[in-house]
């Protein structure tokens, strides 16, 4: 009988192969569930707040796994979190480049590219995630919507969102407002009516008649002109006024403007003026300018003004305010105007309040107040603005003035009523 002989040098060898797989697949587990742990430290500490902690952790993991391209999305999105959009940029482009292309990559890639205002790049993703599946419509509609207004295709924008099965989309607040910009963005010409009545105890009413046009010439040049009536103390004026806007550089614009009065009896016969509008910071905007105006009939026939403005978007609310520090000959006074505006879900409907101290020629200076400088007022104005349209708005005021008068030859507080009505409308 034979008896099999069994190999105990093979035995030998393959049990070191074991161990040695055994421990390999160990160490695998552990440095798996050590980057998960990691990951969801991460995670929590993003929540948090503690982005820096966050980053690190996440660093951390990628180090021990570098195929992990869900964690250099996360580690995009903190970046950009705490405003390090550059950085963010390079850990979504290397998602980008493992073909990491699914909702979470496109979700995070399109906002990192709007906190950038990168919007020429945003366009173009947007295109790229339509074409590979990207899931979630309305995020990707309002992201090309505002790529297509910031980088001036309002044509594309406009077509885009007048498709079919995007159309169910305009019954939202933001994509509706956003389809309602590009349509006005592409209407380059506005005309403008306005009508003010100012009436008073013992006086008869002031009248202000104002037609205005404007045309945008190119998309960085817009240039206006108005027509004003005034009918006061049985008098009758026209003032025409020409301004220019040009873009500086983004929203940064200069104005200039020039007007010329036909009788020069309440208007003044020249006014003249220049300002720059800036944006500081993101949500706050300023301006700083000046203005020359002559009156050929009163006894202090030139009159300069320094103004400027400084004004804060915060939620729904804007909240400015402008000084205006006026000098004729020896003279000088200040005056200034608060405005506050509570706007409703589009931005031509809103709720306005003004409120003022000081007169300025820039407002209501006569012939028989060229003394304005010695004079004190006190206003208040309430205004709401309504959207008749998409492409039209109406405005009405009313509102209260206290104010100072020479009359014969002794200074006296009278009662100013006010109610101003405006119309917009875009083409």
């Amino acid at each position: 009988m034979n008896k099999r002989k069994i190999n105990k040098p093979m035995n030998k060898k393959i049990f070191p192969l074991l161990l040695f797989f055994c421990i390999l697949c160990t160490e695998l587990v552990n440095a798996q569930t050590n980057v998960d742990s990691l990951f969801n430290a991460a995670i929590q500490k993003a929540h948090q707040g503690k982005y820096e902690e966050s980053i690190n952790d996440a660093n951390r993991a990628l180090q021990t796994d570098s195929s992990r391209a869900d964690i250099y999305v996360f580690t995009a999105n903190v970046y950009s979190w705490s405003h390090k959009n550059d950085s963010a940029l390079i850990f979504i482009e290397k998602a980008k480049k493992m073909n990491y292309l699914n909702d979470d990559f496109y979700s995070s890639y399109l906002n990192i590219l709007l906190r950038s205002n990168n919007y020429q790049t945003l366009a173009k993703a947007g295109e790229e995630a339509e074409k590979n599946g990207y899931s979630n419509t309305k995020d990707l509609l309002t992201k090309q919507l505002i790529a297509y207004r910031e980088t001036g295709e309002y044509e594309k924008g406009i077509k885009l969102a007048e498709q079919d099965k995007y159309k169910q989309f305009l019954a939202n607040d933001t994509i509706d407002q956003l389809y309602t910009a590009l349509l006005l963005d592409m209407r380059i010409n506005l005309i403008s009516v306005s009508y003010s009545l100012d009436m008073f105890d013992n006086v008869d009413p002031h009248h202000l008649v104002t037609i205005g046009y404007s045309r945008k010439i190119s998309t960085y040049n817009t240039f206006a002109a108005d027509i004003y009536y005034a009918n006061r103390f049985s008098k009758n004026d026209f003032l025409i006024e020409l301004n220019d806007y040009w873009t500086i550089y983004k929203k940064n614009y200069l104005q200039l403007g020039f007007g010329y009065a036909s009788n020069a009896n309440l208007f003044p016969r020249y006014r003249t003026g220049i300002e720059y509008f800036f944006m500081p910071a993101d949500k706050w905007e300023a301006s700083l300018g000046g203005r020359y105006m002559n009156y050929p009939n009163a006894a202090n026939k030139d009159v300069f003004i320094f103004t400027g403005s400084i004004g804060n978007y915060f939620g729904n609310n804007w909240l400015s305010i402008r000084p205006f520090y006026v000098l004729q000959n020896d003279l000088q006074s200040l005056s200034v105007v608060l405005k506050y505006r509570l706007y409703g879900k589009s931005p031509m409907n809103y709720w306005g309040i003004e409120a003022g101290v000081g007169n300025s020629p820039d407002d209501i200076l006569t012939t028989s107040q060229s003394s304005f400088n010695e004079l004190m007022s006190y206003h208040i104005k309430v205004e709401k603005n309504f959207k008749v349209n998409r492409i039209s708005d109406f405005n009405i005021r009313l509102g209260y003035m206290y104010e100072q008068i020479n009359l014969n030859a002794t200074k006296q507080y009278r009662n100013r009523y006010m109610v101003e009505a405006g119309y917009k409308y875009r083409f």
